[in-house]
């Protein structure tokens, strides 16, 4: 489809001479395709909550839709539901849109939402799982109303509200993993073809905000391909429109020209973390003076190959309760000198030494790392040339997976290079809470945890985030080193703005076209 261009006459008044002129305005024609195509490998299943691949579960949001959803910032704000209340430790209560419909045309209600839980619980293999672990009670107060009890207070439970909701008319009588209907959705688009090669999606004419999005985009065609390396072979011969890579290696199959791209900072966050009850590491000016030696940008040129952000911070892929605060750390081993040297270590003979409850320690210590992980394995050695050049011996201890795993659970190390996939939550407790992997503990930060995500104001909660900040930044219980690089690559055809985060690509996507 087009939109045609041409030249219009516009009658204007002639002032100076009291007549009436035609003025010509020439406008040049877009030829906007309001098809959009994609690709998908390994296909299982179109229900978000069967699949495990991670293309289907983007895609499908633009299908089905959560009670909450997460902003480009990463705020939560609402969907399907129009409002929640905190009203006790353990309990939440939901409003419900009431002009949404299935499209089938029956109404969305509270009886969805609690049977959508309960088949989460009951399946055992959705990827949601996670979300739901807590839920140990679903109420229906009216038809747009429900009640969800908690088995134990969680920080920022809304962020757990985001999974897709099905039709409990559609799975009622069927298993949701097992059915091969085309599953019902309340969102934007509707699956209007399903076969072993394509599924298609057309712009669903009763969606709830449509008054409010006139997507550009009216269908979808997404095609099902064999392996990974078909889609970059079709994104590279122009008969798709976009993928969305975690590859580092992306060039080698789709070549360097003919697309743009947008990358973004991902979730898997890799880290060390000290034992702050060792006998050493239990003094902050130690694990600072770490902190400074080690040099995160070299890591990143010299073992990642420059696909990597250097992450100092748990929330530094986008939160917006960070994003005014300075989280830049300076690698210098001059001020990793003057640290240790204020806190009476001695350097002689190229070792660091202080008298500690009448005994000389040294700054030696061992590095546990999981042997099976490659990556882990050369960037521990780096750390441990970076620190040795600096007088801090280090012995790296290679475990295997049932081991290493053993170990972090019980805290029984001295620094052990560890990686978490992160969450959408802003919480902090896994890290700063109670019986956390440093076996750190701060009053200060766990009064604020317990409070913060329940004061009145987002000002509130940045300037509590910013007092985390400064006590985790001086007493460094964790060194944040690199999360991983994403990258969304796009057809040169492809017009519209591309802003891509971890929860999801299709921002602004109303706006996108082809031409």
């Amino acid at each position: 489809l087009g939109i045609i261009g041409g030249i219009i006459y516009f009658v204007c008044a002639n002032k100076q001479e009291g007549k009436q002129e035609n003025v010509e305005v020439k406008y040049e024609t877009i030829n906007m395709i309001t098809n959009f195509r994609l690709g998908v490998s390994s296909f299982d299943s179109i229900n978000p909550h069967v699949t495990q691949n991670r293309d289907i579960i983007q895609i499908a949001s633009l299908i089905f839709e959560p009670l909450l959803e997460i902003t480009q910032d990463y705020r939560i704000t609402t969907c399907l539901a129009k409002e929640w209340s905190k009203v006790s430790e353990k309990s939440y209560v939901i409003k419900l849109k009431e002009n949404v419909t299935w499209q089938d045309g029956t109404d969305f209600t509270a009886e969805d939402v609690k049977f959508t839980i309960e088949a989460i619980q009951e399946s055992r293999n959705s990827i949601y799982l996670e979300n739901i672990k807590n839920i140990k009670q679903v109420e229906i107060i009216d038809k747009y109303t429900i009640r969800l009890e908690l088995d134990e207070e969680i920080s920022f439970f809304e962020y757990q509200l985001i999974f897709p909701i099905l039709s409990k008319k559609q799975y009622e009588e069927q298993d949701i993993d097992k059915s091969t209907d085309i599953p019902l959705g309340t969102g934007k688009y509707k699956i209007t073809k399903m076969d072993d090669d394509v599924i298609e999606l057309t712009k669903n004419k009763n969606w709830h905000e449509i008054e409010n999005e006139d997507s550009n985009i009216k269908n979808i065609t997404i095609y099902i391909y064999e392996t990974t390396g078909d889609i970059y072979n079709n994104f590279r011969l122009g008969n798709i429109d976009l993928i969305n890579t975690n590859s580092v290696n992306y060039e080698e199959y789709i070549g360097s020209m003919g697309y743009r791209i947008k990358q973004y900072k991902s979730r898997e966050y890799d880290y060390l973390s000290f034992n702050c009850k060792n006998t050493v590491l239990q003094y902050p000016e130690v694990r600072q003076a770490i902190q400074k030696v080690i040099n995160k940008e070299k890591i990143i040129s010299s073992v990642l190959q420059n696909c990597a952000y250097v992450a100092n911070f748990p929330l530094d892929y986008g939160s917006y309760l960070i994003e005014d605060i300075d989280l830049s750390i300076t690698s210098s081993q001059e001020e990793a000198t003057q640290i240790l040297k204020n806190a009476g270590w001695e350097y002689d003979y190229g070792i660091w030494s202080k008298e500690i409850d009448g005994r000389t320690r040294t700054l030696n210590f061992n590095l546990i790392v999981n042997k099976e992980n490659e990556q882990r394995l050369k960037v521990a050695e780096e750390i441990k040339e970076q620190l040795q050049d600096f007088g801090i011996e280090i012995t790296i201890q290679e475990l295997s997976e049932s081991n290493y795993q053993e170990i972090l659970e019980k805290h029984e190390y001295e620094i052990i290079l560890t990686g978490v996939y992160n969450g959408y939550s802003p919480e902090l407790d896994s890290f700063l809470g109670k019986d956390n992997l440093a076996n750190y503990k701060n009053e200060e930060i766990q009064s604020i945890l317990k409070e913060v995500d329940t004061m009145a104001s987002e000002e509130l909660q940045k300037e509590s985030y910013k007092r985390i900040v400064e006590i985790y930044q001086e007493e460094v219980p964790y060194i944040g080193l690199y999360r991983n690089q994403a990258t969304v690559a796009y057809g040169q055809s492809v017009m519209g703005e591309i802003t891509p985060n971890n929860y999801s690509i299709f921002y602004q996507f109303s706006k996108w076209y082809r031409q």
